[in-house]
Parts: structure tokens; C-alpha cells; sequence
């Protein structure tokens, strides 16, 4: 028998409900068990191919889905996850200040968000992004072509097609 080194798994984890937007407008509620403590980056970020939702309740699809106990979803199908419990934390980081930069973020289905990144004006974007492995912590993402804004949310790498910076309207 091999000696394998597995990740301690916390004996205390919580449910927090989250939404789930997927590739190709497919949208649920449901929660996730999260360690206690752990930001949902974090969490996000230590799965490796699936994200299993409980209690899931789709909100948005193209054919008529049944509710579900338990589901595993394949992480690069996620477009991004938006907490709705008020205590589960996006990340670690604070919310952009007033070194951020407006950019728009072309996702997957047409998908654009309008979003201020905290970033300093002579620092990369693509290096702001790659930092953030997996998925990247946004506050107040405006949803273009509608009037959506949402507080907060972790958008997937994989779903991000292009980034483009606005112009300084000051």
C-alpha cells in the first residue's frame, strides 16, 4: 500500500447558499460546505474538477430541470459563483479603493461585466489576474446590457475571454 498525502479535510464544515451561473445560461441556487472560516476563492480554488451543490434549485435553463439533493458540477462549465449568504467572504482582499481601474470583461455566451479592478495604474492587468489562480474576486460587476449589478462574485479564469480597460472618465 502506497503512502498518499491527502489534504486535511476541517471535521467542521458550514452550508452557505451560493448562486451558480454555467456555460450556456444554465443558472441554480443551491449550497455549497465550506470550511469554516475559508473565503469561497479559497474554496474554489482547492477544486480541482467538480464543485458538488446540495439543495440545488435551478433558476435559469433551457429545458425544464427537476431540483436536486446533491450535484456535482464540472468547475470549467462554471461562468462564475455569487454568494448570497451575507457572511461567506468572496476572498481575503478588500474591495477596490482608489487605486482601481475600470475594465470590461468579455466572458463566454456574451457575457460582459463592467467591473473596477484594485489595481495600481503601472501594474498589469494580466499579472492582477494571474495572481488570483482559478477564480478571480470581483465587487459590484455591472452585468452590460442590463441593470444588474452584482456585490460580489467569483468569476472562472476559464470563462474570461478577453479584458479591456476603459478610459479614465475623471
Amino acid at each position: 500500500m502506497t503512502d498518499r498525502t491527502f489534504p486535511q479535510i476541517p471535521s467542521h464544515l458550514q452550508k452557505k447558499a451560493v448562486q451558480v451561473l454555467l456555460r450556456g445560461g444554465q443558472a441554480l441556487e443551491g449550497m455549497v460546505h465550506i470550511p469554516e472560516g475559508m473565503p469561497l476563492l479559497n474554496f474554489l480554488g482547492i477544486k480541482r474538477f467538480f464543485l458538488n451543490v446540495t439543495s440545488v434549485r435551478w433558476t435559469e435553463t433551457v429545458v425544464e430541470a427537476a431540483p436536486a439533493e446533491h450535484l456535482s458540477l464540472r468547475i470549467s462549465n462554471v461562468v462564475w459563483v455569487v454568494p448570497i449568504d451575507g457572511t461567506l467572504h468572496v476572498s481575503s482582499a478588500l474591495a477596490p479603493t482608489h487605486s482601481s481601474r475600470t475594465v470590461e470583461l468579455q466572458l463566454v455566451d456574451g457575457i460582459t461585466l463592467t467591473v473596477d479592478l484594485n489595481i495600481a495604474q503601472e501594474q498589469r492587468m494580466s499579472d492582477y489576474l494571474d495572481a488570483n489562480s482559478g477564480f478571480v474576486p470581483l465587487w459590484s460587476a455591472q452585468v452590460q446590457a442590463t441593470t444588474r449589478i452584482i456585490d460580489r462574485l467569483a468569476v472562472n479564469h476559464e470563462a474570461i475571454l478577453a479584458i479591456r480597460e476603459l478610459e479614465d472618465k475623471a
